[in-house]
């Protein structure tokens, strides 16, 4: 009971129990992530693959409201912007940041539920798109007409690319371009190039003559090709062709 302590069998033993402490810590980690590796591989499956058939099992009310969004707003942003909105499982998964799969996790703990349906609105680039012959956002669908936003990455769009895509809307959209970038051109340059009146009007009315014959063969060419190109139609289309 009183025998001389050792020193080194001391430190022998604080080190073994140390060591112990410290390989369940490691074990208990270890086993977390491996739980959070294995919750991770799942929601990537669930967004790789179709969404299950049925309704939405979310509960708005649950939901921040200034998420919230109904078809109209995310077509009309689609067509502004010319982007597309389609099932996660056309997303390249290697474009997903891992911000977007914690947000989903967290809603999923406070939904207490999984979410269902998931769709993305991103550019078409970000898509794998199927052939027939900036910035993303995470959706999940509440109901047929109402999608509720969880997660957006990627840069703001620049505020000029509204203006750049307007031309793709429609075949209108092409018309209304076309004759407001056409007609100022076509009376602006024989102002410069031509100094009597009777040449200035001319030249005038010639080169609006051939800005009418350019915009019926565009529109008519455009509308039989490339119809199915303009943000209208293609918003929610997987194809891209």
């Amino acid at each position: 009971m009183f025998s001389p302590v050792d020193i080194q069998d001391e430190l022998i033993k604080v080190r073994q129990k140390n060591e112990k402490i410290v390989r369940r810590l490691t074990d208990e980690v270890q086993a977390a992530l491996k739980e959070g590796r294995q919750a991770d591989e799942y929601i990537l499956s669930r967004l790789r693959n179709a969404p299950k058939p049925g309704k939405s099992n979310i509960n708005p009310e649950l939901l921040e409201k200034n998420r919230i969004f109904s078809i109209d707003d995310i077509k009309s942003i689609c067509v502004s912007y010319r982007l597309r909105f389609l099932d996660s499982k056309y997303f390249k998964m290697e474009e997903l940041p891992y911000d977007a799969v914690i947000a989903l996790k967290k809603l999923e703990k406070h939904l207490g539920e999984e979410v269902k349906h998931l769709k993305i609105m991103g550019a078409a680039k970000f898509f794998r798109l199927e052939d027939r012959n900036k910035d993303p956002l995470l959706f999940a669908r509440i109901d047929e007409n109402n999608y509720y936003l969880i997660h957006k990455w990627g840069k703001d769009f620049a505020w000029y690319k509204k203006i750049l895509f307007y031309p793709f809307r429609s075949i209108m959209a092409l018309f209304i371009s076309m004759v407001a970038v056409g007609v100022p051109l076509a009376l602006f340059i024989p102002l410069i190039f031509f100094h009597t009146a009777k040449e200035i009007e001319y030249y005038q009315m010639l080169y609006l003559g051939a800005l009418i014959v350019y915009t019926i063969f565009v529109l008519v060419f455009g509308g039989f090709t490339f119809y199915k190109k303009f943000s209208k139609i293609c918003w929610n289309n997987p194809y891209f062709n």
